[in-house]
């Protein structure tokens, strides 16, 4: 994943080859704005429990919280920083499938990051790629993981020299 040359260190691109089942990469902390949240609400997901104070208020969660949509855009905004992804950039193929679990609600003023976790690696049928199983989780400021979203996705493996 990477190599010294002529004394630079030099990161190259991830492959399937070079993926480890069991790599843990926390990224980067992202804010959860109320204002954003509810407008993407207004224009994307309207429930009132993403949109209106009065009637959120009344639910269990006893106020406004993030639609899952607003939340997947800060999941991309956060692991598309993460190393892993960015150099593995040039072998991703796409994602096969996704299968999301709700743990607890996202807020305003939240603030939340990923723990990537890979789980899973095998060849596909093919041979010239592999499908890759991640755990992402979304954490909040008090540790406590509000979302989990597993991705199974293809990726080349690293082209014959």
């Amino acid at each position: 994943m990477w190599r010294v040359d002529k004394g630079v260190v030099v990161v190259e691109s991830v492959y399937f080859d070079d993926v480890e089942v069991g790599y843990v990469e926390d990224g980067d902390d992202v804010p959860v704005d109320a204002a954003e949240m509810v407008a993407y609400a207004i224009e994307n997901d309207p429930w009132p429990i993403h949109t209106d104070e009065a009637a959120a208020s009344a639910s269990p969660f006893g106020e406004v919280i993030a639609s899952f949509g607003y939340v997947v855009s800060l999941f991309f905004r956060a692991v598309h920083k993460l190393q892993i992804n960015q150099r593995s950039q040039a072998a991703f193929l796409g994602a096969l499938e996704w299968r999301v679990q709700f743990r607890g609600p996202v807020r305003g003023g939240d603030t939340l990051h990923v723990r990537c976790t890979v789980t899973g690696a095998r060849l596909s049928s093919k041979g010239d790629r592999g499908v890759v199983t991640t755990q992402n989780e979304l954490v909040n400021q008090h540790g406590e993981t509000v979302v989990i979203i597993d991705v199974v996705s293809l990726n080349l493996t690293r082209p014959s020299q």
